[in-house]
C-alpha cells in the first residue's frame, strides 16, 4: 500500500491524537485508587472524574462533527489537539478534586473536538481503493492506546505518581501540533451550511439530566431527572426532522442500518470503561495490588481488544461486518456474566479468563461497527456517521458509568472503600455487570434485522 504525502501527515496525526486519547483514558483508570487516596476522594467522586469526560464527549461528538464539515476538519482537529494538550498539564496540576474535575472537563472538550473528526478526515484525503486500508490502521491505533493504557498507567502511577499520566500526553500533543500546522489545505463537505445551536443545547442538557438522575438514584427526584433527559433526547431526534439543516441529517437518521448499528453500539459500548475502572479499585483497594499490578492484569483486556479488532478487519472482507459485530456482542454479554460472580476471594486465573473473553467479544464487535458507520454512507455523511458513532461510545460508556455510579449510590453512598465496607463495593459494582449483560444479548439479534 503507497500513501502520498497528505495521506502520510492525516495518518500520523490521527495517530497520534487519537492513540494520546485512548492512552489516557484507560490509564486514568488504573489511578483513580491512588488519586482518590491522594485528595481524599469518595467512590462516588471518583466515578464523576470519568463522568464528566464521557458527558462532554457525549454532548459535544455530534456538534464538532458538524462544525467540521461546516468550517472544516482540519480547524477543529487542531483547536481539539491544542485543548486537549492544554487540558492535560493542567490536570497534572490539580490540588483538589474539584480542579482536577474541571480540567478533565476541559480535556473532554478537546477530544470530543478530535474524535468527532479523525476517521471522517481519513476518508476525506484517502483516495479510491485505498481508504479501507488507510481507516482499518487508523481504528487499530486507539486499540493499541487502549491495550498499553492500563499498564503505561500503573508505572507511572507507581514509579512517578498519578499527576505523571497527564504529563504523558504534552510531547504528544506538541507533536501533533506540529503536523497538523505544517499540513496544507481543508476539507469541509457543507462549507457555507448553517449550524443547528438549538439541537445542540437539547442533546447536551437531555445527557447531562440523564447521567445526573442516575447519579442521585437515591433521591426522591432522579426519575423525574431522568425522564427530562429522556424526552429531550426524543425532542433531539424529533427536531431532526423539522430543521432546515439539522445536525443528523433526515436521510440517514431513518436508515434502518444506521439505526441498528448505533443503537447496539451504545449497549456494546457501556461496558467499555467501567469494567476497567470497577476491577481497578477491586485490584488495589481489596485485593491490595500495587498500580503496576493492576494494570498488567487489566492490559490482558485490551491486549485482546487489539488482536480481534486486527482480526476483525481482515474478516470483513469475507463475512457481512454486521454478522461479525453480532458474534462479538454475544461474547462480550457472556464475559459480562462470568463478572457477576467475582467475590473477595476469585482466582485470578479466573479474572484473566473473563478479561480475555471480554478482549475478544470488544475487539470484533467494536471494529466491526466502525466499519459499518464509514462503509454503508455516502461520502458526505461520513463526518456524522462518524461522530454519531463516536457520540454512542461515549453516551454507552456514560450510561455504564451511570449505572455503576448509582449501584455505588444504592450500597455505599458517600463513603470511601475500606475493609468495613468490601462487601458492599463488591454487591454495588455487580448492578452494571448483570445489567449489561443482559442488555448487550438482547441487542446482538437486533444485527440480524435484514436492510430493506
Amino acid at each position: 500500500m503507497e500513501i502520498n504525502k497528505v495521506q502520510k501527515s492525516v495518518l500520523i496525526i490521527c495517530a497520534l491524537s487519537s492513540f494520546v486519547i485512548t492512552v489516557t483514558t484507560s490509564s486514568v483508570n488504573v489511578a483513580l485508587s491512588t488519586i482518590g487516596r491522594d485528595l481524599i476522594l469518595s467512590a462516588s467522586f471518583l466515578t464523576w472524574l470519568q463522568n464528566i469526560y464521557l458527558l462532554i464527549g457525549a454532548s459535544f461528538m455530534i456538534p464538532f462533527g458538524r462544525l467540521g464539515e461546516i468550517h472544516g476538519k482540519k480547524k477543529v482537529m487542531t483547536y481539539g489537539i491544542i485543548i486537549f494538550t492544554i487540558g492535560s498539564l493542567l490536570c497534572a496540576v490539580s490540588t483538589s478534586g474539584d480542579m482536577l474535575m474541571a480540567f478533565r472537563a476541559l480535556q473532554a472538550v478537546g477530544g470530543a473536538m478530535i474524535f468527532s473528526n479523525v476517521f471522517s478526515l481519513i476518508t476525506s484525503v484517502a483516495t479510491p481503493g485505498e481508504g479501507a486500508k488507510i481507516l482499518g490502521i487508523a481504528v487499530a491505533i486507539p486499540y493499541i492506546g487502549l491495550s498499553l493504557g492500563p499498564v503505561l498507567g500503573g508505572i507511572l502511577t507507581n514509579y512517578f505518581g498519578w499527576r505523571s499520566i497527564f504529563l504523558f500526553n504534552l510531547p504528544f500533543g506538541i507533536i501533533a501540533t506540529y503536523f497538523i500546522l505544517k499540513l496544507k489545505g481543508e476539507w469541509c463537505e457543507a462549507v457555507g451550511e448553517k449550524f443547528d445551536y438549538i439541537s445542540s443545547i437539547v442533546l447536551a442538557l437531555s445527557l447531562t439530566a440523564i447521567i445526573y438522575g442516575l447519579s442521585i438514584i437515591t433521591h426522591a427526584t432522579a426519575p423525574y431527572v431522568i425522564l427530562t433527559g429522556i424526552i429531550g433526547v426524543i425532542i433531539f431526534f424529533y427536531l431532526q426532522g423539522k430543521l432546515k439543516v439539522p445536525l443528523i441529517d433526515p436521510e440517514i437518521i431513518h436508515d434502518r442500518i444506521f439505526i441498528v448499528n448505533n443503537t447496539t453500539s451504545l449497549v456494546n459500548y457501556g461496558p467499555g470503561i467501567f469494567v476497567t475502572f470497577l476491577l481497578s479499585l477491586y485490584f488495589q483497594d481489596i485485593r491490595l495490588l500495587s498500580a503496576q499490578d493492576a494494570g498488567l492484569l487489566l492490559a490482558v483486556q485490551s491486549v485482546f481488544i487489539a488482536i480481534f479488532s486486527t482480526i476483525s478487519g481482515r474478516l470483513s472482507e469475507k463475512i457481512r461486518p454486521r454478522f461479525i459485530a453480532a458474534t462479538g456482542i454475544f461474547i462480550t454479554s457472556f464475559a459480562l456474566a462470568l463478572f457477576v460472580f467475582i467475590d473477595q476471594y476469585t482466582s485470578y486465573y479466573f479474572m484473566i479468563m473473563a478479561l480475555a473473553i471480554f478482549g475478544i467479544g470488544y475487539g470484533l464487535s467494536a471494529t466491526a461497527s466502525t466499519e459499518i458507520s464509514m462503509r454503508y454512507f455516502d461520502k458526505k455523511f461520513r463526518g456524522v456517521t462518524s461522530a454519531s458513532l463516536n457520540t454512542t461510545q461515549y453516551v454507552g460508556q456514560m450510561l455504564g458509568m451511570g449505572i455503576t455510579g448509582a449501584g455505588i449510590a444504592i450500597y455505599m453512598g458517600a463513603a470511601q472503600i475500606t475493609p468495613q465496607n468490601f462487601g458492599l463495593f463488591i454487591e454495588s459494582f455487580k448492578l452494571p455487570f448483570e445489567v449489561f449483560a443482559v442488555a448487550c444479548f438482547i441487542v446482538a439479534f437486533a444485527y440480524f434485522i435484514p436492510r430493506k
